[in-house]
Formats: structure tokens, C-alpha cells, sequence
């Protein structure tokens, strides 16, 4: 498994960015964003997935071993590849036998995933371990900001959905966009990692928009599934977001999140998810917006304290900071920006998601974060009535979207 998950073995170069850059020397650049369209049963879309990021999957097995947040976990005495070895071992223990009980479809995903891959099942169940790890304070959460406005609100006349991916910079790589296309459910377009079941962001051809920012919680779980497996879920089975919010409450999860929902009427609400409970917000004049704490009456106490600081093992960057610091700035801020105006252009709302706070500097707080661990990698816009979803592999404060606006207007594959 081990020469598996790290396949270059020892002493070999580094895989190179999977990815086409637009930028030179020691950043990556912004990278072209490249659509993968997979079709059919869940396990073909898998290998479909496998086959073609595969590079990427290499890349992101190559570097968990210079990964600061699993060194920090580590217990001093054991060596690295042995410690990765453990979690992926516990990792397919818990996962595979509630995924194979709840979600069968996705775990024929991940079956097909890892044939296409010729990687082994343990490295993709590691990588969902380590998306439920991150809504751990020790560990370092990633951090998301996420806004929707109803059709008043936007000069373009329809709702829409905008989002800042915030992780560290060497997993930018790793995204992908993907036009998935079900024997069974709705096609959706989606932004999720080269190794994800589930997705981070994406819309559907029902008009059905979905965002999931990560966020902490402290109940323990019952089940082993991330909460993007459950967004991907709402983007393959739903129309509208009542029937998302149904499917988010009655999910079996464990991790953390907020899952904002809009869709096609121009009806929006955030769910917030613990493991074990969960709570729905509705949109206040038209916008409503997530950061990376809960906000609801029914998940607040399972919350991490508002006097939380990250310790010493969090990755450095983090150590001794209050833990909701960067969220609560990030949400009071999207506030302050969103509420100075009544009507937004899309241009206008790129401006704000391209914020650096009021001194300009941009840093770990900012909208449009740079922050010594954490920055926004990726960003996104999505307009649930025309279909469309605008991609960017960067900061919008520095990079151009690629407009995905034909992909769902097209016929199903095989009409």
C-alpha cells in the first residue's frame, strides 16, 4: 500500500504540477481550469476519475509525507510512511463498511476509483479521514467563505452562489472540476479534490446549487462519511433546496460543516451539521452567508468554545491562535461589504470575495485570504437558473474564471 500512496518511492523528483500554469519560478501560477466529463454507472465514473486525474492522485500521495498538519500528529517515535501506513489501515476499518451501508452508490464510486487509479482502496479512505481530521482544532480546519443573494439582490437577475476555497497552497494541485453525468440522478457540475467521492461546490442540472464549508464540531460520530459526500449526494438526488436541507438533516455523517443551498426559484438556506445534530438558517434581506462556525441555536453547543486557541500541534501559522478568530472576521466582514449596496454585478461580488480587509494587505483574516498556512485556492461562482459555474484555481484577487456555461445545456450522454 505504502509504495502505493507514494509511489515514486525514495530519493525520486517530485511530480510535477498536474496542472497548466500560467505563472513561473517558485509559485504555481494560476492553473487553466480543465473540465472532466464522466458518465455512466457510479463505478465507471470512479475509473473514468482514476484514470484521468491519476497524475494528480500521484502528486497528492507524494506529498502527505511533507504534509505539516499529519507531522504534527505523529507520535515522535514512529517514522512517517509507517504512521501514514496506520492511518490508512484504520481508515478503511471505519469507512468502508458505512459507506458500503449508507451510500452504496459511492462506494461503487470508490471501488472504480481505485482501479482506475491502480492505487489501493486505504488511500482513499485515508483521504476522507483526513477531511473529517480537519474539522478537528488540533489539526487546522480549512477555512471557506461562501455567499448567496437572491435574484433582487444581483444585476444580473437570477441568484447566485459565490465561494473562496481557503486550504493550504500544495494541495491546489490536487482540484479538479468535473462534469458528472449518472446513469441514475441528476447531472451536476462540481469542484472537488482528484481523490473526492464527494465535492466541495457544484450545481446541478435541476438548478440546484450547493456549497460546503467545513466547520468545528465536538459530538463524536456514529458513522465514518465526510460532509462532501453528503453534498454530492444533494447534487445527484435533489431539485430544490427544500428537499437538500431534508437530505443534509437526515444524512449519516461525522466531521462538521455548513451547506448552503440555492436553487433555480431563487430559495436559499444554510444547514449546519455536526455529527450527530444539526440546524437550518434562512437568508436575512435576500443574502446569507457561511464562514466556518455555527450560527444556529441547535448546533452552537456542540460547537468548538469561542475561547479556543489552537495548540501547539496545529500547524505553525495557527499555534496560539483563537481558533473561530479568522471565521469571525472573515463572516463580519462579508457583511459589512455585502450590506453597503442593494444590487450586486458579478463583478462587483468578485470584488468583494477579492477583499484584503481594511488595510489592503490581505492576510490569514481577510475574505480573500493569504495567510501563512491557509490561502484561498480556489474560487467559485454558481448561477443555479442558467446552469453555469465560473472556476478559478487561485485568488480571484489575481486570476481570471473560466465560465463553464454549455456543459449542462447539452444533451445526457447517450441521447
Amino acid at each position: 500500500m505504502m509504495d502505493e500512496m507514494n509511489p515514486a518511492g525514495p530519493g525520486s523528483e517530485t511530480f510535477r504540477d498536474p496542472g497548466v500554469t500560467l505563472g513561473s519560478g517558485p509559485t504555481m501560477g494560476r492553473r487553466e481550469v480543465r473540465l472532466f466529463d464522466f458518465s455512466g454507472e457510479h463505478y465507471e465514473m470512479g475509473y473514468q476519475q482514476g484514470l484521468q486525474a491519476r497524475e494528480a492522485l500521484l502528486y497528492l500521495a507524494a506529498s502527505l509525507q511533507q504534509s505539516e498538519s499529519l507531522r504534527a500528529q505523529k507520535p515522535f517515535y514512529m517514522p512517517t510512511r509507517a504512521f501514514i501506513y496506520s492511518l490508512a489501515a484504520r481508515s478503511m476499518r471505519e469507512f468502508l463498511p458505512d459507506i458500503t451501508t449508507h451510500y452504496p452508490n459511492q462506494r461503487k464510486r470508490l471501488e472504480g476509483l481505485a482501479r482506475g487509479s491502480q492505487m489501493e482502496e486505504g488511500f482513499f479512505c485515508l483521504m476522507m479521514s483526513l477531511e473529517i481530521m480537519r474539522t478537528h482544532f488540533d489539526y487546522g480546519i480549512g477555512g471557506c467563505t461562501a455567499a448567496a443573494l437572491g435574484e433582487e439582490r444581483c444585476a444580473q437577475g437570477e441568484p447566485v452562489l459565490v465561494k473562496n476555497l481557503d486550504m493550504p497552497p500544495e494541495l491546489q494541485p490536487t482540484f479538479i472540476t468535473r462534469l458528472s453525468q449518472p446513469a441514475a440522478g441528476f447531472r451536476s457540475l462540481e469542484v472537488t479534490n482528484a481523490a473526492g467521492l464527494g465535492c466541495y461546490d457544484g450545481v446541478n442540472e435541476q438548478g440546484l446549487a450547493v456549497s460546503c464549508n467545513y466547520a468545528f464540531g465536538t459530538d463524536l460520530p456514529k458513522v465514518h462519511v465526510p460532509v462532501s459526500l453528503i453534498a454530492q449526494e444533494i447534487l445527484e438526488n435533489c431539485s430544490a433546496v427544500g428537499e437538500g436541507v431534508e437530505v443534509a438533516l437526515g444524512s449519516k455523517r461525522a466531521g462538521g460543516g455548513l451547506i448552503l443551498l440555492v436553487d433555480a426559484s431563487g430559495d436559499m438556506a444554510s444547514v449546519e451539521l455536526t455529527p450527530n445534530f444539526g440546524g437550518v438558517r434562512e437568508s436575512e434581506d435576500g443574502i446569507l452567508i457561511n464562514a466556518n462556525h455555527y450560527l444556529t441555536s441547535d448546533t452552537i453547543p456542540y460547537g468548538i468554545p469561542q475561547n479556543a486557541y489552537f495548540s501547539a500541534r496545529a500547524p505553525r501559522g495557527l499555534r496560539g491562535v483563537r481558533v473561530h478568530e479568522s471565521s469571525e472576521l472573515r463572516l463580519s466582514r462579508a457583511q459589512q461589504l455585502l450590506g453597503e449596496k442593494e444590487v450586486f454585478s458579478l463583478r462587483e461580488l468578485v470584488g468583494v470575495f477579492s477583499d484584503h480587509g481594511e488595510g489592503g494587505r490581505g492576510d490569514n483574516n481577510s475574505i480573500c485570504r493569504h495567510g501563512e498556512y491557509f490561502a484561498t485556492t480556489c474560487s467559485v461562482i454558481m448561477l443555479p437558473r442558467s446552469r453555469r459555474l465560473l472556476v478559478t484555481y487561485g485568488s480571484p484577487c489575481d486570476s481570471i474564471y473560466t465560465d463553464f456555461a454549455e456543459a449542462l445545456s447539452k444533451p445526457p450522454v447517450g441521447e
